[in-house]
C-alpha cells in the first residue's frame, strides 16, 4: 500500500452540546462477519476471539488491491479521542493506535457575541495514515490540517451548518425515520463543507494535489510532493527535504526543464497566480540558465530561485544543465529497457518511426551531444535529436555526467627533480613576496616590462593562501609547471598563477561547468590548463549534486 495515501478523514467538534464526530470519510459499514463479536463485547478495547486487535487497519485480501479501511473505530470513540482540551489547541495533534496514526491540528474558536450562530468552541480536522508513514509525509499532512483549520475558522458558519446538518441527518436515519441511508450520505448532500472535505480526501489519493474553496470563497491549495513525484515514477523517493537540499545546491548556471507543456501548465494555474511566475514559464527554455531566464523575464535572480522552488515542489519542473554540445549523457540505471514498456509506447507516439530502445542504445556509454551530431544530418534531424534528448530527460531516462577534478600529487618526489623544484620554489616565493616590498612610487615608476612580471605577485599571494596547499601538492605543482614551460618563463608564470588560483576547485566538489561560471573562463582555456598538469590531476564523471537530490530512488 502507498504510505502517502490517507486512510480516513474526520471532523470533530466540541462545545455546549458535547463532543461530536460531525463527518468522516470514507464511511462504509463495518464487515458483517465482525458484527456479532462487536455487539457481545462490553469494552471497545477487548480482544476478538481470533486474537486480533479491534482497532486496526483492515486491508483487502486481494494482493492487487491497494485499498485499506479503518476497522473498529466507532464515532463515539473517535469524538472522544479527537476532542482535546483547550490547552492543546493550536498545536500539532498526533495519536498512534496500533498500526494507525492520526494527524490533526485542533483549533479553538473565539467567544462570539451572538451565541445563536454556533455552539462550537473547538474543532479538529484529522487524517488517518499508516503508522509506518515517514516523518516527511506526516509533517505534510499536519500542514494540510493546519491550513484546513485556518480556512474553516475563518468561516465558522460553515462548521455550525454541518453541525445542524449532522443532527438532522442522524435523526432521519434512525430505524423509525424515513431514510435508511448512512447519515454521512445526507451530510454530503446538504453540506458544502462536507463536499470539500470529501474532494480533498479523494484528490490526495489520486494526484496528491488539492485545489479547493472552503464554503465557495476561501481558496486553498496544497501539494504532497511525496505523492506527486511518485506518480511520475513509482520508484522516486523525493520528499521536501530532498527539494530543500536541491535548492541549497542550486546555482545561476543551472537550467529549468518543464515536465509538462508550457501552455498546458499556464492554463492549469489558478486565477490569482503571480505574474512573475507566468512570465518565467513563458520564457523558460532548456537552452537557457537561470541567470538568462531572470533577464528575459525581467525578474531579479533571487525571486527566480523562489519561483523555481515552487515549480519543483509541485512536480512541474526539474533541474538540468542547459543543453549544449559539450553535455555528456548516459542511460540512467533506473531506465526501463524492455521494448514493450509504457514509455516506449509514449515515445513512439511522440516520435513516429523511431524506437526508444535504439535511441537509448546510443547512450550505453557516456557520450556528448556533439558526438551524436552527424554532419550529414539535416537541421530538422538535428532539432529532432534535441527534442528526443529533452523527452528522455523529462522522463528521467538519461543521466548527465559532469567532470570533477582531483589534485593528487605523488607521495614522494624523485631526487632528479629536486633542482627544478628548488628553482620553481624560489620563483613562487618571489611571486608571493615581491608585492610586500613595493612602494606606491615604485609601482608608478616601473616600466611596462617590469609591470608585466610583477603583476602576478598581487593575485598570486592571495591565490596561494586561499588554495591551502600541502607541501607535497605545492612541490608537485611547481615541478609540473617547470617541466611544461622550461623554455618559456613568462608562460610558466602565467600557468602557475592560473593553476594555483583554480586549486580550491580541484577537490572533487566542483565540476568544470561550475569552475567556468565562477572564474569566467572558457572551456578550451580550462581544458588546456588541466592538460598541462594532467600528471597530478585525476578526473571523474558523475552527476551534479542538485540533480541527484531530485532523482533519489527507493
Amino acid at each position: 500500500m502507498d504510505e502517502t495515501n490517507p486512510i480516513g478523514l474526520f471532523l470533530v467538534t466540541s462545545g455546549s452540546k458535547g463532543d461530536r464526530l460531525l463527518f468522516r470519510y470514507p464511511f462504509d459499514e463495518e464487515p458483517n462477519k465482525d458484527t456479532d463479536n462487536r455487539k457481545n463485547k462490553k469494552s471497545p478495547y477487548a480482544l476478538l476471539n481470533d486474537n486480533k486487535d479491534d482497532l486496526h487497519i483492515l486491508q483487502e485480501e486481494s494482493a492487487e488491491s491497494d485499498e485499506c479501511s479503518l476497522h473498529g473505530f466507532g464515532d463515539k470513540l473517535l469524538s472522544t479521542l479527537f476532542a482535546v482540551k483547550p490547552e492543546l489547541c493550536g498545536e500539532k495533534f498526533e495519536l498512534k493506535i496500533e498500526n494507525v496514526r492520526f494527524i490533526g491540528h485542533p483549533t479553538h474558536l473565539p467567544h462570539l457575541s451572538n451565541r445563536e450562530k454556533t455552539t462550537i468552541t473547538m474543532f479538529n480536522v484529522v487524517f488517518a495514515l499508516r503508522a509506518d508513514a515517514s516523518y516527511s509525509i506526516v509533517d505534510c499532512y499536519h500542514d494540510l490540517t493546519h491550513r484546513l483549520s485556518i480556512a474553516i475558522r475563518r468561516d465558522v458558519v460553515a462548521a455550525s451548518t454541518i453541525q445542524v446538518t449532522h443532527a438532522s441527518a442522524h435523526d432521519e436515519c434512525l430505524p423509525e425515520g424515513s431514510h435508511t441511508d448512512s447519515p454521512f450520505d445526507l451530510i454530503i448532500a446538504r453540506s458544502e463543507l462536507a463536499v470539500q472535505l470529501k474532494k480533498t480526501f479523494e484528490d490526495l489519493k489520486s494526484s496528491g494535489m488539492v485545489h479547493t474553496k472552503i464554503n465557495g470563497w476561501i481558496e486553498m491549495s496544497f501539494c504532497l510532493p511525496n505523492k506527486v513525484h511518485r506518480l511520475q515514477d513509482e520508484r522516486l523517493m523525493v520528499d521536501p527535504e530532498n527539494i530543500h537540499a536541491c535548492l541549497k545546491d542550486l546555482r545561476p548556471y543551472h537550467g529549468l526543464l518543464l515536465l509538462t507543456d508550457a501552455a498546458e501548465l499556464l492554463s492549469s494555474l489558478p486565477e490569482d497566480s503571480s505574474p512573475s511566475l507566468i512570465r518565467l514559464i513563458s520564457v523558460t527554455s532548456p537552452l537557457k540558465n537561470l541567470q538568462q531566464l531572470a533577464a528575459d523575464a525581467d525578474i531579479i535572480l533571487s525571486h527566480v530561485f523562489q519561483l523555481v522552488s515552487h515549480l519543483l515542489y509541485w512536480g512541474k519542473a526539474t533541474i538540468i544543465y542547459p543543453l549544449c554540445d559539450n553535455n555528456v549523457y548516459m542511460i540512467s540505471p533506473y531506465a526501463p529497457t524492455n521494448i514493450d514498456s509504457a514509455l516506449a509506447a509514449k515515445f513512439a507516439e511522440q516520435f513516429p518511426n523511431t524506437k526508444l530502445g535504439l535511441v537509448l542504445g546510443l547512450f550505453s556509454l557516456p557520450i556528448s551531444l556533439s558526438e551524436l551530431n552527424d554532419p550529414m544530418n539535416s537541421s530538422y534531424q538535428q532539432a529532432q535529436r534535441v527534442q528526443m534528448v529533452m523527452w528522455m530527460l523529462r522522463h528521467r531516462l538519461l543521466t548527465q555526467l559532469h567532470t570533477y577534478v582531483y589534485l593528487i600529487p605523488p607521495e614522494r618526489t624523485s631526487s632528479s627533480n629536486c633542482e627544478d623544484i628548488a628553482q620553481a620554489t624560489i620563483t613562487m616565493e618571489s611571486l608571493e613576496l615581491s608585492s610586500s616590498y613595493q612602494s606606491e612610487d615604485s609601482l608608478l615608476s616601473k616600466d611596462e616590462s617590469e609591470e608585466e612580471d610583477d603583476e602576478l605577485s598581487f593575485r598570486e599571494q592571495d591565490s596561494v593562501r586561499l588554495a591551502n596547499l600541502t607541501p607535497s601538492e605545492r612541490d608537485a605543482i611547481l615541478r609540473d609547471a617547470a617541466f611544461a614551460n622550461s623554455k618559456d618563463d613568462l608562460k610558466y608564470k602565467e600557468d602557475l598563477k592560473n593553476f594555483v588560483r583554480f586549486c580550491p576547485y580541484f577537490r572533487g566538489r566542483h565540476h568544470l561547468e561550475e569552475i567556468m561560471y565562477c572564474e569566467n573562463i572558457r572551456r578550451s582555456h580550462l581544458l588546456s590548463l588541466l592538460d598541462k598538469f594532467r600528471s597530478i590531476l585525476v578526473t571523474c564523471q558523475f552527476e551534479d549534486k542538485a540533480v541527484v537530490n531530485l532523482n533519489r530512488r527507493l
